[in-house]
């Protein structure tokens, strides 16, 4: 190998890079602190994979949707999907092909009130409509290269269980309103135990509540209360406690029922109004106050304020509906061969008439004063193969029992919420889970 000769220069030059790379091994290595604020990054290199591919894609989507035109639009008196569409230039055979899915009652059952987003490409073609139906569920249509299509959107509800218990010191309504509850949940329990207890005649001062309820959450806000899982309620000045526990499935509610799987619902409501008070009581012999004289009274009087709905206490089919001596406008009902129902001085009758069938909790009347009366009250009778028995002291016959598949299961949880709520007062908590 030849030699070359090395200038003086040069020479200064190898000498300085040597030292200097010497010098840098032995500085210590920067912190993340000391590094300068800006920082250049080189671009990677570019990896082709079946991923990266995919990535990209989705990347081209965002890019064209971002391109598509949004409107909104507000349904109005006699507005449709179509006329909505119209609106923003969406041709009709686009409609009509939305139409023509197998779910598209639920982009086309549209309310007054309801807003509709649509998009469009540049074009004015439609690719998705958004159609809020409720703040937790919303209905979508996309367009896709079959066609359209119609997806369903819930939003994940929270389900937080709650307690309340509530001291009776006149009305129900208030008792359990100032416990903390809704007027939904306030309205579900009296319909639970709608059978069982006259909330008129039974409810004495002291007398408790309590209830384990769900409420339901929408990104930590407030929706409203769900099912009421478990209710008990003392009556008769705490002589008689009831208790109530729901059966339910993933179709929804299939029942309320006590502690040993008796059916709450009974063939008959304990009374034919709500929340209004008992004025004259079944009694063999009473003094009439229009007759003035002693005669018996055959059923239970009930005061309250004029048209006061009346509801049938069981279905059945009405066999008069009329004007009767003393009765005033009054209707009989015949449930179930054995059993009728007798409603007194009504003010005026509902819908229903002669010859038709009632379901239990239908309004057939309102409360007057025709016929013998001195005031606004509903005259009720309960008769049983036409003998006239206290409707207060009836005993009803209970709709029907657990079916036998989800006896263990209604067991396990209705002990659970009975120990519950026995330990339930106003210093306690219970459990957080119950299913």
């Amino acid at each position: 190998m030849k030699n070359w000769p090395i200038s003086p220069k040069l020479s200064k030059l190898a000498l300085s890079l040597t030292l200097a790379v010497g010098v840098i091994s032995l500085l210590p290595t920067p912190s993340v602190a000391n590094l300068p604020l800006e920082i250049t990054t080189l671009p990677l290199p570019e990896i082709k994979s079946s991923e990266n591919k995919s990535v990209q894609v989705k990347n081209n989507d965002d890019l064209v949707e971002q391109a598509w035109k949004e409107h909104t639009v507000k349904i109005g008196k006699n507005d449709s999907l179509s006329t909505a569409l119209d609106k923003v230039k969406i041709n009709a055979s686009t409609t009509y092909n939305i139409g023509r899915l197998s779910n598209s009652n639920l982009i086309t059952n549209l309310r007054v009130g309801d807003e509709l987003k649509i998009w469009v490409d540049k074009n004015d073609n439609l690719q998705k409509i958004l159609y809020p139906k409720s703040r937790t569920l919303a209905y979508e249509v996309v367009k896709t290269d079959t066609g359209y299509q119609i997806h369903e959107k819930r939003s994940k509800v929270e389900i937080r269980t709650e307690t309340a218990y509530g001291t009776i010191d006149g009305a129900f309504y208030l008792a359990a309103e100032k416990a903390g509850l809704s007027a939904k949940s306030i309205m579900n329990i009296a319909d639970m135990f709608a059978w069982d207890i006259d909330f008129v005649r039974e409810l004495r001062k002291g007398d408790t509540l309590k209830v384990i309820y769900e409420t339901r959450y929408l990104n930590g806000e407030y929706l409203g209360d769900g099912d009421v899982l478990a209710a008990q309620i003392t009556t008769d000045g705490g002589k008689d406690k009831h208790n109530a526990f729901i059966l339910r499935d993933k179709k929804g509610i299939i029942g309320f029922y006590d502690e040993n799987g008796k059916n709450l619902k009974k063939a008959f409501l304990r009374a034919p109004v709500d929340y209004v008070r008992i004025t004259s009581k079944f009694n063999p012999k009473r003094f009439h106050p229009v007759l003035k004289k002693w005669r018996s009274h055959r059923g239970v009087d009930y005061g309250g304020p004029k048209n006061t709905p009346i509801r049938v206490t069981g279905n059945g089919k009405i066999i008069a509906r009329g004007w009767g001596n003393g009765y005033g406008n009054h209707i009989k009902v015949q449930h179930a061969g054995k059993y009728m129902t007798v409603y007194g001085h009504l003010n005026k009758f509902g819908k229903y008439k002669k010859g038709q069938f009632v379901k239990q909790g239908d309004v057939i009347g309102y409360m007057g004063m025709t016929g013998l009366a001195t005031g606004v009250h509903l005259h009720y009778e309960f008769r049983i193969n036409g003998k006239h028995v206290d409707p207060l002291k009836v005993k009803f016959p209970a709709a029907g029992p657990i079916a036998s598949k989800y006896k263990d299961k209604f067991n396990q949880n209705s002990q659970f919420l009975l120990s519950q709520l026995n330990r339930l007062n106003t210093h306690t908590h219970i459990a957080r889970s119950f299913e």
